[in-house]
């Protein structure tokens, strides 16, 4: 059986980067907790680092060392010592949050793997009365769990934070020439009433059957596709576009593609799908 994905140099390293500047848990841009360490030891001592902070003390090997004096993981290692050589392996660190990153997407990926083999040995245990349906039904309300994890681990952000981010959204805008500071719809009229689409937006098309609704969608979907290809293609700060995947309960793959070739090319979709074309 294969291992599961880890890193435990990152963790240390992480820790230790930690240890010397406790404000590197601010600049974080994943939401890092304890569980998403790999090593036991390292879970229990960023949870006491966490704590520390929490009551406005410095996290370090000093003030850590009574709560570890007697951890047999520890005494494993060196005793309190191996505090002390977390900070040297964080010493000189230019990129904890790009160790952060890792370490979260790692930890996401073992979820991921216990998801799978459960979903495996479900199926393979044929002496439970549990449906085919079921198991899938399971198996995706474990994946929603584990994305849902990821989408919302940062359930609060600081004053700072959000300053940040409504400053480059303002600098995004200010950049476009049209105030755009999210993805465009490639609809001007729209884009100026919302400043594009946003990731916290839910936007919903309302209206009677035959009204344009999926019309209004793949345009949308083909004009932000197409953006982000057009960056990919000639660079910039700003990306206004992205790549999208669009979902239907109503047509299929090819009748979507026939409904946006049409209207880029400005053609009736039944002419296109019954081949009445000039050539």
């Amino acid at each position: 059986m294969r291992k599961l994905p880890y890193n435990l140099e990152a963790e240390a390293a992480f820790l230790g980067a930690v240890l010397i500047d406790n404000r590197v848990i601010e600049e974080l841009q994943v939401p890092i907790r304890p569980e998403h360490f790999f090593e036991a030891l390292h879970q229990r001592i960023y949870e006491r680092v966490l704590v520390l902070i929490e009551r406005n003390t410095t996290a370090s090997p000093v003030t850590l060392r009574p709560y570890f004096e007697a951890d047999e993981a520890l005494k494993d290692l060196g005793g309190t010592s191996y505090l002390a050589q977390l900070t040297a392996s964080g010493a000189g660190l230019l990129a904890p949050r790009e160790l952060a990153q890792q370490i979260y997407d790692l930890a996401l990926l073992r979820e991921l793997v216990s998801v799978g083999r459960g979903l495996v040995e479900g199926a393979l245990d044929t002496s439970q009365d549990t449906s085919p349906m079921d198991r899938i039904a399971q198996a995706e309300a474990d994946l929603f769990r584990v994305a849902e994890g990821a989408a919302t681990g940062r359930e609060a952000a600081t004053f700072r934070d959000a300053a940040v981010q409504a400053i480059k959204m303002a600098e995004a805008a200010m950049n476009s020439g049209g105030g755009l500071s999210g993805k465009t719809t490639g609809l001007e009229t729209i884009d100026q009433k919302t400043s594009g689409l946003h990731n916290s937006d839910l936007v919903i098309l309302a209206g009677r059957p035959g009204m344009g609704k999926t019309s209004l969608a793949t345009n949308i979907a083909f004009n932000c596709a197409e953006k982000h290809l057009e960056w990919q293609r000639d660079g910039g700060e700003f990306n206004y576009g992205a790549p999208v995947a669009f979902f239907s309960l109503e047509m299929s793959a090819d009748q979507l593609a026939t409904r946006i070739l049409a209207e880029q090319a400005e053609i009736s979709s039944e002419n296109l799908r019954s081949g009445k074309l000039s050539r």
